[in-house]
């Protein structure tokens, strides 16, 4: 029960609390011109390391605000006056502007990359402000880099000429990779969603708004998850997007009646083989259970407007969840707080 609250919990802490960006207001555009650069920042996330990581959040904040479900739920994870503070202790980051953000784990180290336009000046006093020490600072091609300790914690920030930014919390090591990414210099590395196992996820999955990824293989506190089925999984992945209205409801389902849901997808790859069927209808049992515990209850998940409905393959198993807006931005109101104060304080 505990492996399987916290594999969804995380999924979907992730997305309501990772820059919580989509849904808050949109602030006019600077007036000063973005410089171009030789940098290569679309997408944002094939900016992400594959060496070393846990898990990986991609959000497009411009979608998000497009689709009012969405924005419900993302309204519901944090204020504007929370956000406001985040961009002042980063000297104007806003990540509402963001078009592109990427967060990922990489075991100590915590990165966070942003497209969207920046005044240099700005980040690198925000960051001199903050640090308890200024231990160094580069400029290579077009990024500015610097680093040093804030808090008790290593930190580092790379400015990509006027287009965006990143900052590593906690250890020093992806966002080199991450500037070498965009400055195309790794030809014989691959992205964390261009290389196996989380490429084949990626494809599986499909785009949407917000994404969200974990590579297997999973360790004793996670293999219990889904049902014992993340213990034979090489990954895990997420979709969340929205359903326009009139979407043919599942049979037994209530989501042809004209409103919007959520639409809530999970794949989970690995060689099920001849025991995918039984896999899938593992699946499914496991996300019911989920809604029976407090979470689930809080979040909506134990009264989908449709499914869940698993499918199997040989190579992967899915599951689709249609799921009211209106008791998700409920639930994350009510439980996002501690997580989204953990992710500002980075």
């Amino acid at each position: 029960m505990i492996a399987r609250r916290q594999v969804l919990a995380t999924l979907l802490g992730a997305f309501g609390s990772a820059f919580a960006s989509g849904c808050a207001r949109t602030l006019a555009p600077p007036t000063q011109p973005v410089a171009p650069t030789s940098l290569d920042l679309d997408p944002l996330v094939d900016l992400v390391p594959a060496a070393g990581l846990v898990w990986l959040v991609e959000l497009r904040p411009r979608e998000l605000q497009a689709s009012p479900p969405l924005a419900a739920v993302f309204a519901a994870a944090a204020t504007s006056a929370q956000l406001d503070a985040f961009a002042r202790r980063y000297g104007g980051v806003d990540v509402r502007q963001a078009d592109q953000v990427a967060v990922s784990g990489h075991g100590r180290s915590t990165l966070g990359l942003a497209r969207l336009p920046v005044d240099p000046w700005r980040v690198e006093q925000a960051f001199t402000a903050r640090a308890r020490e200024v231990e160094g600072r580069a400029v290579e091609r077009a990024v500015t880099r610097f680093w040093g300790t804030v808090g008790e914690d290593r930190e580092q920030v790379a400015v990509f000429g006027r287009e965006g930014v990143g900052i590593e919390h906690g250890g020093l090591g992806p966002l080199q990779a991450a500037i070498y990414f965009a400055e195309g210099r790794l030809k014989r590395s691959l992205p964390a969603l261009r290389a196996e196992p989380l490429s084949a996820a990626s494809a599986l999955l499909g785009e949407a708004p917000v994404r969200a990824f974990a590579p297997g293989p999973f360790g004793a506190d996670w293999a219990g998850g889904f049902g014992g089925l993340l213990g034979a999984a090489t990954a895990v992945a997420a979709r969340l997007r929205a359903t326009e209205p009139g979407h043919a409801a599942a049979p037994g389902g209530r989501a042809g009646d004209g409103r919007q849901a959520l639409r809530l997808q999970l794949v989970l790859t690995g060689a099920w083989g001849a025991d995918a069927p039984a896999a899938a209808d593992r699946f499914a049992a496991s996300f019911r259970v989920l809604g029976e515990d407090p979470f689930g209850r809080l979040t909506g998940l134990d009264r989908p407007l449709e499914g869940p409905v698993a499918t199997a393959g040989p190579d992967a198993l899915a599951l689709d969840v249609a799921l009211d807006p209106v008791t998700m931005s409920r639930g994350v109101r009510a439980a996002s707080g501690a997580p989204l104060a953990e992710i500002m304080a980075f």
